[in-house]
This record gives C-alpha cells, structure tokens and sequence, in this order.
C-alpha cells in the first residue's frame, strides 16, 4: 500500500518531495488540435510500469489537482498521463475570461481524448494494459469514452461521476432550456447567470467539495496565483451540454464491456446520486462504492483517503 502524505505534514511534503519528484519525471505537452489550439499535458512514463492510467479531470480542475493522485498511482508501478481539458488550465481557450470554462460540444472533450490516445498515451505505452480514471465532469467523458472505445481500457474508475448534475434551486430540464435558449441568442459564450467572477475570498474550505483543510489550501494557494487555475464559472453552451449528458449515458450503458468502479460520494451535492446508482447498475461489470465524503473524494481527510486509496488501487490490480 502507498504510503500517505498526512495532513499534519502535507504542504510540506508536497513542495519538498512531492512536486520535486514529480517534476523531475514529467514530460510537459502541448498537443495541437485538429480544430486549432493545444491541449497541455503532463506525462509521468515510467520505462518498468506495469500499465498506465489516465487521468480526467473535472470542471474547473486541472492536470495539476491531481498531482497527489499521480504521485501514489507512480509510486505503485504506474505511468500516468493527465490531461487539461480544452477551457481549462493550459489547454486551448475559446472565451477571454480565464474564469469562465467554455465548450461548444460535450462531444469536443472526446475529440480530444481520441487524439491524446492516439498520438500520445498508445505509441508511449506499447501496448501494456491502461486504466482510467475520470472525476465529475471527467467522468462523464469517461463513461462516454468506455462506450465509444470499448478497446482503449481494460478497467475504469469513474469517481464522482457527472452522469446527472445538480442544478438546484431549478429542476434539470428547466436548467437545460435556459442554456438552449441562451444560446440561440448567440450568448453561449456568455458567463451563465449562475456563475460569479472568482474571489479568493469566497472560496473557504466550508463551502469548498472537499473534506480535508490541508489538501484543499494547498490546491487554493496555485488558484489564487496563477490565473489559468482560477476557472469557476460555466458559459451558456457548457450549462446546455452538461445538462444533456444523462440519457446517452444510461442508454449507452450496458455496452460498457469492462470492469467499472463508481466512487461515490455520500455528502455530494454537486452531482446526482440517484443517477449514478441508475447508471452502474446498467454497466454489466459495473461495481459501487461509497465513502463518507464530499465530491472531490482525493481531497479527503487522512482516514477516508487511505480507505479510498486502498479500494481504487486495489480495483485496478483486480482485487
């Protein structure tokens, strides 16, 4: 088992030993899209891994969020290649807002997912066994790649998965048609009206989606330096297509033909839980697993996070 990085030692731990190590093994990337622009990436390859995850972050997240998830998925035998999605951290930027996190299609993060497979994480791995791993929104690209690329993956964790967001106070469907109308107008590239410009100062660990103060002021210290990080607000366009996600994936489930892990997060009030439990139950390999812990699960305290380390690593060692 890994060894953690405690919360009573963690930014110390991170700026010493972690970010170093990590630093000295990554190989930083910016691929060109086909359809313009570049997606950043970070590469851990490590020469002996036994297999390969990618990483999937979620919205307004980064490659770098996942850094502690990388350096425990290294350490056990791993390579491990993260991804900025376009409109977010490094990646390609179609409104001038660095706030704001824009797509034009939910089906676009899967054209690029297909290129990232394809020119970088297949020709690097030669072909060992990969795994996946997709939070929230990544999830949902996720789950979408397991059904459109069945060959890529030999098992999945799909963690917090955005199968269904919450949208309260407006029901789904009501939320839906405002960003479908907000559209049609020709504001898709607008901040939607339930979005804020970011304010360090709001951003407190008690309204925050994690449950560990250490972890989560860590990651805030980068947010509030470097502006590329500080993605908090969706456009019109991203509320239309997050919103129109859910029943291509429950149909498209039961073609999922691997072994997929759903975490769950008990204190989640970002993404529906009802439809997550819909959705795994389709999957036919499909396994569910909850933790008492808010959405961003790896931003847990200590003794839920070596409970959830322990249960997803040993999912993809196939235990």
């Amino acid at each position: 088992m890994v060894k953690l990085i405690p919360e009573a030692k963690y930014e110390k731990m991170m700026q010493t030993v972690v970010e170093p190590g990590l630093a000295a093994m990554r190989e930083e990337i910016d691929m060109p899209l086909a359809g313009g622009g570049t997606m950043h990436a970070e590469v851990y390859n490590r020469y002996d891994a036994k297999a390969g995850v990618v990483l999937l972050h979620g919205y307004t997240e980064s490659a770098e969020k996942l850094r502690e998830l990388t350096w425990y998925l290294l350490s056990v035998g791993y390579s491990v290649f993260a991804m900025d999605h376009r409109g977010h951290g490094r990646s390609v930027r179609e409104v001038e807002d660095l706030s704001v996190t824009h797509v034009d299609r939910f089906s676009d993060y899967l054209h690029d997912l297909e290129q990232f497979m394809g020119q970088v994480v297949t020709p690097r791995m030669g072909g060992r066994p990969l795994y996946l791993f997709g939070h929230s929104m990544g999830g949902a690209l996720a789950a979408f790649a397991l059904i459109e690329h069945p060959e890529w993956f030999a098992r999945a964790v799909l963690n917090a998965p955005m199968i269904a967001p919450v949208t309260a106070p407006l029901p789904r469907r009501l939320a839906q048609l405002m960003g479908m109308v907000f559209c049609a107008l020709g504001k898709g590239k607008e901040r939607a009206f339930v979005g804020k410009p970011f304010d360090p100062e709001g951003e407190t660990f008690e309204s925050s989606h994690m449950t560990s103060a250490a972890r989560f002021d860590y990651y805030k210290q980068k947010r509030c330096a470097r502006p590329e990080l500080q993605n908090c607000s969706p456009t019109y366009s991203w509320l239309r297509e997050a919103t129109t996600v859910t029943e291509p994936l429950m149909k498209g489930a039961e073609k999922i033909a691997v072994p997929v892990l759903l975490c769950q997060a008990a204190q989640d009030s970002i993404v529906s839980l009802e439809d997550q439990n819909a959705f795994i139950a389709r999957v036919p390999q499909g396994k569910l697993m909850s933790f008492d812990a808010k959405h961003e699960i790896y931003g847990s305290c200590d003794d839920v996070l070596r409970q959830y380390l322990e249960t997803v690593l040993g999912f993809y060692a196939g235990e």
